[in-house]
């Protein structure tokens, strides 16, 4: 039973800038600690340096001045990452985890401020007893920070490389499968590459049968490719249409914007 309440087995549904819902894994119980024990040895670590600092300083220098500066840095370390290194610190960068927004949207500065000033409360006073407890309670695996500033912490999947984007390029060989590419703007495509892009960082593949209907429907395109390699020729198509014939835009621009949930 213990073990039960600290492995959450539930998804996090997040829906991007894009209209489509991605399911993100919450950041575990053990990881969210680990990462505030190496942040805080990171605190820790500068402290000492500033102490020792310090003590190189002569009788006629005050050392006030510089105390009350590391303080200041100790103490907005994390207001400072979260803002800085959207939603990650040295820790959570360790841990592979982040904090993002449940709305889909960039993480703001008063979102990282909400989250600093609550863990005062959350984690500092309550020597994180309070944060552990709303965790577990909460759906989303939030704390209380989380839950005034809308956020919640994710477990990240590996990173996308530019090679696997850099794939999608058609070659100077390439023959053009679908004429009917042309009809996609520039917009659409950075779309399509964008969708492309989460579906290969979260492995969640549900989400190309939607993404190529779609695509299917505003080209008037017939084919019975899988998806994925629907999707990667009709990039392939654009790209070499677009060095070979150099074509323009079209006056009108075809918009692609669909909302479906990877659980379809």
């Amino acid at each position: 039973m213990f073990v039960k309440i600290f492995i959450p087995t539930m998804n996090i549904s997040i829906s991007t800038a894009h209209h489509v819902d991605i399911d993100y894994t919450p950041a575990g119980i053990f990881d969210r600690i680990l990462a505030t024990l190496i942040d805080g040895a990171f605190q820790f670590g500068l402290l000492l340096l500033g102490f020792m600092f310090i003590d190189l300083l002569t009788p006629v220098d005050s050392p006030t001045w510089f105390f009350v500066i590391l303080l200041v840095i100790i103490a907005s370390y994390h207001l400072f990452c979260e803002t800085v290194f959207n939603g990650r610190s040295l820790g959570k960068y360790a841990m592979r985890i982040q904090v993002v927004k449940l709305n889909g949207k960039k993480l703001t500065f008063w979102d990282c401020m909400l989250r600093w000033v609550f863990r005062l409360v959350d984690i500092s006073i309550s020597s994180g007893a309070v944060a552990l407890v709303s965790i577990i309670a909460s759906k989303r695996m939030q704390r209380l920070g989380d839950m005034a500033a809308g956020t919640t912490v994710i477990k990240l999947e590996k990173e996308v490389t530019l090679k696997q984007i850099s794939e999608f390029e058609a070659p100077e060989e390439y023959q053009v499968v679908f004429q009917q590419a042309a009809l996609l703007s520039d917009k659409d495509i950075k779309i399509i590459k964008d969708v492309l892009r989460e579906v290969l960082k979260n492995n969640n593949y549900a989400l190309l049968a939607p993404l190529s209907k779609k695509i299917k429907e505003v080209t008037g395109i017939e084919t019975s490719m899988i998806p994925l390699e629907f999707v990667e020729t009709i990039l392939k198509d654009h790209s070499q249409l677009a060095e070979s014939f150099h074509f323009q835009p079209l006056i009108f621009t075809v918009f692609i914007s669909f909302r479906t949930s990877s659980n379809n």
